[in-house]
This record gives structure tokens, sequence and C-alpha cells, in this order.
């Protein structure tokens, strides 16, 4: 039996046995101290402060447990790379969360926290992350801080009706679960690397990215019917498919879409300001500087630094960044039995242009227009 790995799951312990706290006296022999440790399913309500001293723990798991919080002092344990606090009655992480340097695996699913703190994004290790099964409102924009983050699940948190594509696009997310959220639309930019991909059960989405399309199955055609949105056209940009009168709401920061074909170069000046913003953005990070707010103008100008792009361009070979205007396109399958909308986003129509080269002979237009109503 490994001695470094105890196992004390499914023992109905109440608190954490006292025994771990005699490993504090064999630090001069690091070879038998415990680096892992299992408590899963039973009735601790608390992590006692003396469990921090045991500084070799590596992997802690306290799923199905009665634990409520969470120390402020975990961070203590220096060389924590995998905690495991799945389905308990945890309400909120401590602010001290981003000081546990090592963290890269973090699962919290199964609780009750309503918010992420903002210092979430200081866990610059973390490559997994599970906060499924809450009562999640919105993601904080801090969480795309987390540039080694590969595996992200946020499904069954009801409320969450926004991913921001900071997030959405992080550069090693492979993973990305949504399911039975409230999301209003499927953010337009997304990982080139990602391969798996949940989150077409969100019964309010009309339409799905072009970017999508290779996750998608014609089975979730069958999926519960659409709700409709409690908001209007004043809040958001929709726009109207003609073929079967559905309404598309696009991302939001849109301000005005083109048609394809159109004329060239109609992206204005202020999104080719705000995309060298966001190619200087990655040696010098401006949306996290307060004071720009108090220095711009309009609130909105830095409300679109600190979302960044509201999506990328489909043509892959290109994938520019896209803020308020760009040329949009809504296609459907050439002999498809399928009735999905698949809607497409370009940084210029010479994009769109070669993306219809390229596919054309697989996908219609679809006509819209602009809703005015």
């Amino acid at each position: 039996m490994n001695k470094t790995t105890l196992h004390w799951s499914y023992l109905n312990f109440k608190d954490v046995p006292m025994d771990l706290f005699l490993y504090e006296d064999l630090e001069e022999n690091y070879s038998i101290l415990p680096s892992k440790v299992y408590l899963k399913e039973n009735f601790i309500t608390t992590i006692p402060k003396w469990l921090l001293n045991v500084t070799t723990l590596k992997f802690i798991h306290l799923a199905g447990n009665n634990l409520s919080a969470i120390p402020e002092e975990m961070y203590l344990l220096e060389n924590l790379e995998f905690l495991d606090v799945s389905n308990n009655q945890i309400r909120e992480l401590p602010k001290t969360i981003g000081l546990i340097d090592r963290l890269q695996r973090f699962n919290i699913s199964g609780n009750e926290l309503t918010e992420l703190p903002p210092e979430i994004g200081a866990l610059k290790q973390l490559e997994e992350l599970n906060i499924s099964k809450n009562h999640l409102k919105r993601l904080p924009v801090q969480l795309s801080e987390c540039q080694r983050l590969n595996e992200l699940n946020l499904s069954d948190n009801a409320d969450i009706w926004h991913i921001p594509e900071r997030i959405s696009n992080l550069p090693s997310l492979q993973s990305l679960s949504a399911d039975r959220c409230a999301l209003f639309y499927l953010p337009v930019a997304l990982s080139k690397f990602i391969n798996h991909i949940r989150i077409f059960h969100n019964t309010s989405i009309t339409h799905v990215p072009m970017i999508y399309e290779k996750f998608f199955q014609t089975f979730y055609d069958n999926r519960a019917k659409v709700t409709p949105l409690a908001v209007t056209h004043r809040s958001y940009f929709w726009v109207l498919e003609r073929e079967t009168n559905t309404r598309l709401l696009l991302p939001f920061g849109t301000r005005r879409i083109f048609r394809v074909p159109s004329l060239d170069n109609q992206v204005t000046l202020y999104d080719d300001c705000l995309r060298a913003v966001q190619y200087l953005a990655r040696y010098m990070p401006l949306w996290q500087n307060v004071a720009l707010k108090h220095m711009l103008p309009e609130k909105f100008i830095y409300d679109h630094i600190v979302n960044g792009p509201t999506g990328r361009c489909t043509l892959f070979k290109c994938s520019n960044p896209l803020y308020t205007t760009y040329y949009f396109m809504a296609v459907k399958r050439r002999g498809s039995t399928s009735k999905q909308i698949f809607t497409c986003y370009f940084c210029s129509n010479l994009c769109a242009n070669v993306w219809l080269g390229e596919n054309g002979k697989k996908y219609y237009q679809l006509d819209w227009e602009v809703c005015d109503d």
C-alpha cells in the first residue's frame, strides 16, 4: 500500500481524522509524508486549520461532505495541485483562492455558489475547472487570465445567460460544457484547439454560429422548444430571418452589420482602434486598468475594451477579432432535413467571399433584415 496516499472515504467521519495531524512531526522524512488524501462521502463539516500545516499535500478529495466554506488560509498548502469539494454546501469562495499558486484541477460543482471572485483569475496553473450545478449568474472576465485552462464545465447553472468571449476563446481551452444554462446566444469566439463541446441544450438559442457546426448533430433539432426572451430590441441587436421569420439575437455590442456580398472596407475606424488595443493587450492587459474608465470619453468604450471582441471571423485562417461592425450571413445546409440556422461573421467582404467559395455547395444563404420594431 502506498503510504503517501490515505484512503479514508465512505467511513462516516464527522471530522478530518487527527491521525493526519501526526504527520506534522515527520517533516524530516518526506518519504512517508502524505501527498494524497481521499475523504469522499463522509460527514465532514469543516476543513481544520491544522490540516493546512501538512504542506506536502498535493491532492485533497472532499466530495460529498457537509462543508459550508473553504478556509481563507487554504493557500498555506503551497503544493496543492488538486482540490475536489464537489457536492457540499459551499456558498462562496474566499478572495484568497487565487493564492493557491500550484492549483491545477479544481472541482466545486454541486454547491451553492452565486458568484466567483475575480481573484480566481490569479490561478495561473489552473487546467481544469468544474463549477457546474451551482447558482451562478455570471462569469468574471478575470477568468480569462487562466491561460492554461483547457477544461471548463459550467453546465446546470440556470441563471448564466452569457459566456464572455474572452473566456470561450482562451488559447488552451479544449473542452467547454455549458448545457442547461440560460444562454441567449452562443459565444462567437472559440479556442482554435477546442475538441469537445456540450452547449446546445439551452432553450433560448435560435441559431448556431458556424464555428460550432462540426459539433452539431441533427438530433439537437429535437431539443426543447425555444423559450421567448423577456427582452426588447432596444436592449440587443436582433435580425429577422425571412424564410422562417425567426428572430436571431446577435452578439452583445453589435451596432451594425453588412450583407454579403456588399462593399468592402465598411468596418469602422472605431473597430480598427479596438482591434489595435486587442493586439496590444497581449503584452499589456489594458482592460485591467480601471483608470481607463475615467479617462475615456464614453463608458461604452471602456466596456468594449474590458469585454473584448464580440466574436471572431468565421474564416478559420483569418480569425480576426470582431467588435461592433462586421459582415453577416445566415445559412442552412443544402439537402438536409435539419431546420437549424447557422450564422457566419466576417471581418471583410473578401473573407466572406473566400468562405463562400469553399462552402457554397454545402450551404445556401437566407435572407434577413435588421429588426426595427
